[in-house]
């Protein structure tokens, strides 16, 4: 009981450092999707959705931004930032004395979240396995060091479009949500396998790279 009175004092006298839940994250963990055929297949359902419905366009994701996200954080000030790097770095010396192989991971089967996000699904085999012990653990690596995700759980998946890119807009144009049957005959639709290349520390707020991709804060490679 002492112990853990005492990390939630720990929690409140450190900004950045709690569960996030009154605060807007900036950073997250990613793995970058590079997979050729993924980011064509991605492009294809896009491209199929806009067919159907072209307002739909303030709705897609840029390709060169796919990603899937290990979690979500609040850093409030650059030693945050610094703690969540430092605390990537001790990950990965774990991870390199370890029998630690990076997980291959099979994207398959189209689905949504309330109609208002698409989003390609994991084949539940090895690699989505390995990947749920992967986020698990760097995620309680980074806890141990006093960051905490805003994130209730993971629940891996590669976003296609979401309405929240533009949901303003897209209502004035009368759009409430992404139809089903927009997508319906690609909804099994297999998209590749990536095997993971490291951990990300992605910047929300600044601008994005060259390549279009978010701002690198920080990555280990595997």
């Amino acid at each position: 009981m002492a112990e853990s009175r005492e990390r939630m004092t720990m929690k409140a006298r450190n900004p950045g450092r709690n569960d996030g839940r009154r605060q807007s994250p900036n950073y997250f963990l990613a793995i970058q999707i590079t997979e050729e055929e993924i980011i064509q297949k991605v492009r294809e359902i896009q491209d199929i959705i806009l067919d159907k419905e072209r307002n739909l366009s303030h709705a897609m994701i840029d390709i060169p931004t796919l990603h899937l996200t290990l979690g979500v954080y609040c850093l409030e000030d650059r030693a945050s930032v610094l703690q969540a790097t430092e605390s990537l770095n001790r990950f990965h010396e774990k991870l390199k004395v370890s029998d630690f192989a990076p997980p291959s991971f099979t994207i398959s089967t189209l689905g949504n979240f309330n109609h208002k996000v698409v989003f390609a699904s994991f084949a539940d085999d090895q690699g989505l396995k390995d990947l749920n012990t992967l986020a698990r653990d760097v995620k309680k690596s980074l806890e141990d060091d006093g960051l905490f995700t805003t994130d209730d759980k993971f629940n891996p998946h590669i976003t296609i479009c979401k309405m929240s890119q533009n949901m303003d807009r897209l209502r004035r144009l009368g759009i409430e949500s992404i139809e089903p049957s927009h997508y319906e005959e690609k909804k099994y639709m297999y998209f590749g396998k990536q095997t993971a290349g490291g951990i990300q520390l992605c910047s929300m707020k600044e601008p994005k790279s060259e390549s279009g991709y978010y701002h690198i804060q920080h990555e280990i490679k595997f």
